[in-house]
């Protein structure tokens, strides 16, 4: 059974992918060495482990879902332009018990490329996604920001990317627009102000 007549992924596009993922894995390096804690060079480490081996599956679509809330009067939209999904399973072999975690990313093809390249909303969404991983000091930063554990997790995956993309050649305009609208999901938290400190 065929599903859609044209293949998401398209030669052209997983070249530019390809060539994405060389630069990206090259950029975090770089961070890596540049880092001045060493908790710092373990973010990157761990993120260039998530470059390397997390699968990414492709949708034929814009974004890949979208949520509708009421407050108030008004009616807002929340939209997934990606998701780092992550699975345990429990491997009893006698009396040994081993937890195995996998992870992969979905991402919708038509916010990643426009024609056969990649778009700066698409590299950064895809770096935020491989910036989601168990983090060290995440707790203690998340207490002494006065956030619980999933905003600390998303507000680092956002600078993670923001550093990435900025790494790669991309202006600090360009990743401030981006993130144009993202600082309702934080909240009271100066979201602003955490990704100008990160990206200079």
């Amino acid at each position: 059974m065929v599903l859609f007549s044209k293949p998401v992924l398209t030669k052209k596009r997983r070249k530019a992918l390809d060539s994405f993922l060389s630069n990206a894995a090259k950029a975090l390096n770089e961070l890596k060495k540049e880092a001045k804690s060493q908790v710092v060079k373990d973010l990157f480490d761990l993120m260039l482990e998530n470059v390397a081996r997390t699968p990414i599956y492709f949708y034929p679509s814009r974004i890949l879902r979208a949520s509708y809330y009421r407050h108030g009067e008004r009616i807002g939209v929340s939209v997934t332009q990606g998701e780092n999904v992550s699975y345990y399973r429990v491997i009893q072999i006698g009396g040994l018990r081993r937890v195995e975690r996998k992870s992969y990313i979905n991402l919708p093809a038509g916010h990643v490329f426009s024609g056969d390249k990649m778009t700066l909303d698409g590299i950064l969404t895809l770096s935020h996604e491989y910036a989601h991983f168990p983090k060290p000091k995440l707790l203690e930063f998340a207490e002494a920001h006065g956030m619980d554990a999933g905003t600390a997790e998303e507000l680092f995956a956002d600078v993670l990317s923001a550093k990435l993309a900025v790494k790669l050649g991309f202006s600090r305009q360009q990743v401030m627009a981006h993130f144009a609208g993202r600082e309702i999901v934080y909240g009271t938290i100066p979201f602003k102000e955490f990704i100008l400190r990160a990206i200079g």
